[in-house]
């Protein structure tokens, strides 16, 4: 069973100050922070972003306000909701933004990474454990950024980054000085750095059993995901790769056949890591949302959640009366936990999948995804995609559609859209159909796509301006 870490958020209070000698605290549980092992176990954390509406999810057209209707959400018009589900950029989201447990939660995280990285090179102590100590505050640093920079930030485009505005890069522990925004390409830099091959290198190759830990297959996953968003396709296969055959791990869904229900927790081995939406840990993340009709549409038959999870797990519109007509809501009995915010073996396989279409090598691409397909559909529906295509184009649409189910709830949907609206080919508009009230498209180019700075950071750092 694996090992649950009882948070350090209460004990570390002081370090998070802007004192630099309230590094020097005793936290309960540790002799001291100037040690190898004790400063390391400032790692030993139940990772968390806080998130209880999934916007990232909302834009992308894949699920509808929480416990709403269409009318409800249209009454209200100065709010997040309605500027998601009916496309309206004239809501002004900063305003509406005093504070965002997303952006809160994921530089709390940094800040713990950042007291390993930089205190951790002053202390005397066994070289192996000093450097993957270091090497995994700095990769998991580098993630937070990651996701910070695609959700505060336009996406990464090679002839543009070096003049769009991103958001600070948190590298150092002097927590009273100003944390000055950079650009998208300077923020880029720092993160491929912080999950260099050199640092990857300092970590072990067999996979951790704790959840919340990580080892080389998510070092190589970061830089393949960090890679991929900026489109260098061939390099992000390289690093995909790699995470494979350290971790190759599926989760296998054929047991909804005998169990009647999804049963997945986070300490399941196909999760590289684990970062945590809630603040209860055995509660899934689906039992909130409302699933529309439209990703409705893209399960195939034969999916062993949709079709094969007893009745009472799949909640009808006329149960619910929520979502626009025709949207479920999957509230499952075995409580799946969903990897919203990191990272598992099976994006990384639609991720080399991806990266092999655009490339030329389209059969080989399809067969990645075909190696998770057959784990979630039952083998009297499951047809092999691998060899029923040769242009990229249709290529791209069988994995979209598979990955959109695969990665619902998680943040690869919208990370996803974001990239393919720079492309021309791939570009498109989210249209949501709501009902009587008609029809709402969002944009490619859309600042709903740039979540804006909470006020709370905003009033206190002048170089935080708004990307929007």
């Amino acid at each position: 069973m694996r090992k649950k870490y009882i948070s350090l958020l209460l004990t570390l209070l002081a370090v998070f100050t802007s004192c630099d000698d309230k590094l020097d605290i005793t936290p309960r549980g540790f002799s001291t922070l100037n040690t190898v092992d004790d400063l390391g176990a400032l790692l030993n954390n139940e990772w968390r972003i806080f998130d209880n509406d999934f916007y990232h999810e909302m834009i992308t057209g894949n699920i509808f306000a929480s416990y709403s209707t269409p009318a409800e959400v249209f009454a209200v018009k100065n709010s997040v909701e309605y500027a998601y589900i009916f496309a309206d950029e004239t809501v002004d989201r900063a305003i509406l933004c005093e504070n965002d447990y997303r952006y809160n939660e994921i530089f709390e995280s940094i800040k713990h990474c950042n007291i390993v990285a930089c205190k951790m090179p002053d202390i005397d102590g066994d070289q192996y454990k000093k450097s993957r100590f270091i090497a995994q505050a700095r990769i998991l640093r580098a993630w937070y950024h990651f996701i910070a920079v695609n959700f505060w930030a336009a996406q990464y485009d090679a002839a543009t980054a070096a003049t769009t505005g991103g958001i600070p890069y948190v590298d150092n522990i002097d927590f009273g000085a100003e944390k000055t925004k950079l650009t998208v390409a300077q923020v880029y830099e720092k993160i491929l750095a912080d999950c260099s091959d050199e640092l990857i290198g300092c970590l072990d190759t067999t996979p951790t059993d704790d959840p919340f830990r990580f080892e080389a297959d998510f070092g190589y996953a970061v830089r393949a995901s960090v890679l991929f968003q900026m489109k260098r396709y061939e390099e992000a296969a390289v690093y995909a790769r790699k995470a494979l055959e350290i971790n190759p791990a599926i989760e296998d869904r054929s047991t909804i056949l005998s169990k009647g229900t999804w049963e997945s927790t986070f300490s399941e081995s196909h999760h590289y890591m684990f970062i945590l939406s809630n603040y209860i840990t055995n509660q899934s993340e689906f039992s909130s949302n409302t699933l529309t009709p439209e990703l409705l549409s893209l399960y195939e038959k034969g999916d062993y959640v949709r079709d094969y999870s007893r009745k009472e797990d799949w909640k009808e519109y006329d149960e619910i009366l929520v979502g626009t007509k025709g949207s479920m809501m999957y509230r499952p009995q075995g409580a799946p936990r969903v990897n919203v915010w990191g990272i598992r073996a099976e994006q990384i396989y639609y991720l080399l999948g991806e990266c092999l279409i655009r490339t030329g090598h389209i059969d080989d691409g399809l067969d990645q995804v075909d190696k998770v397909r057959k784990y979630r559909i039952h083998p009297d529906f499951f047809k092999p995609f691998k060899g029923t295509v040769n242009t990229e184009r249709d290529a791209m649409t069988l994995l979209s559609k598979a990955k959109t189910i695969e990665c619902l709830l998680t943040i690869e949907n919208f990370l996803d859209c974001k990239r393919r609206n720079t492309e021309p080919e791939y570009a498109a508009d989210i249209v949501h159909h709501i009902d009587e009230l008609g029809n709402y498209s969002t944009r490619p180019n859309s600042p709903l796509w740039i979540f804006p700075f909470p006020m709370n950071a905003t009033n206190f750092n002048p170089s935080l301006t708004q990307n929007i």
